[in-house]
């Protein structure tokens, strides 16, 4: 079997113990035989102990002027402390294991503190401990300069450390697991019977994410893209097959909604295949005669986005969703 990356967010390591559900996905790749590299993030989210932004407001309670370096600094702590109990737990259940930061897996970047760039990634340590049968287990959202200063990858680092390895090692895919089964037509948050996606390909669900589709970060996307490695969105929480992205066309006329919340009003992209595009806006141009709370239009080559208040947005959404699907 070949190299598989898996990624963990930090809804799916919380309380990280011996019956935490990723140990499931974990084990199951073991016993196929694949070779495993795993990233993770900072533990749970905002207001949690280890969740990066609760490391962050240390450095505030002290001054709001932080200096990028230190801020890198302390953010890339949560994921080292996840790397590390991470691997201690594959160890308690009898799994050889090994925990890196993310230069000491080789991670170069260039020198922008908060939102660093991957330049290149020297694999030759990752690949003597897959080699001697071990899991390696990478802080993710994280590098370092050629000075060997900490760097951190800004929003979504953590999916784009797990593609970028993926890269790097030639794996047979990406698993990026999360707390939704995949990549929605919407956010199940707005919508919640919102229909899942089983593939999708590269150039879609990057039109997706950089409208507002947060599930994957669209570098990731582009690092699957340039390197044609798979990528699965897919659930910690439960079985399912969730979604692929590569380089494999859907024939879908509607590819999804993408949303961008403001202070007063959100955008939503409603983003589809051009093949379509007369059909989609005389359907919706018909459903909108009998909307009055769509304050802006934009019609593109394959999407339309459309700006609604934000006291409407969510009833607006399902009215949306069930007149498309």
């Amino acid at each position: 079997m070949g190299i598989v990356v898996q990624k963990f967010g930090g809804t799916s390591l919380r309380n990280i113990n011996k019956e935490s559900d990723f140990l499931i996905h974990v084990k199951r790749e073991v016993q196929i035989g694949s070779k495993l590299v795993i990233v993770v993030s900072a533990m749970g989210r905002g207001g949690e102990p280890y969740a990066t932004d609760t490391l962050i407001s240390q450095l505030e309670n002290i001054s709001t002027i932080i200096n990028p370096k230190k801020k890198d600094f302390i953010m890339s702590v949560g994921e080292i402390i996840s790397a590390a109990l991470v691997s201690h737990l594959l160890e308690s259940e009898g799994l050889s294991s090994e925990a890196l930061t993310g230069f000491q897996a080789g991670i170069i970047t260039d020198d922008t503190f908060n939102s660093g760039r991957i330049m290149g990634i020297n694999t030759n340590r990752i690949q003597r401990y897959l080699n001697r049968n071990k899991i390696v287990v990478v802080a993710g959202f994280q590098g370092a300069t050629e000075n060997m200063d900490i760097t951190t990858l800004g929003r979504g680092g953590s999916d784009t450390t797990a593609v970028a390895l993926g890269g790097y090692l030639n794996a047979e895919r990406v698993d990026i697991f999360t707390d939704v089964p995949g990549v929605a037509i919407i956010d199940p948050r707005i919508v919640p019977d919102a229909k899942y996606i089983k593939k999708i390909s590269y150039d879609d669900m990057y039109r997706l994410a950089i409208d507002g589709a947060s599930v994957v970060h669209p570098t990731a996307v582009l690092l699957g893209k340039q390197h044609n490695v798979p990528i699965r969105v897919l659930s910690t929480f439960m079985d399912s097959s969730g979604t692929l992205i590569s380089n494999d066309n859907s024939n879908s006329d509607i590819i999804g909604f993408g949303v961008k919340k403001h202070e007063e009003s959100s955008t939503v992209s409603l983003i589809f295949n051009s093949d379509y595009r007369n059909s989609i806006i005389n359907k919706l141009d018909e459903f909108l005669s009998e909307e009055e709370i769509v304050s802006n239009i934009e019609y593109f080559n394959d999407k339309i986005s459309l700006t609604v208040k934000n006291q409407v947005f969510i009833e607006f959404m399902k009215r949306l969703h069930d007149n498309f699907f």
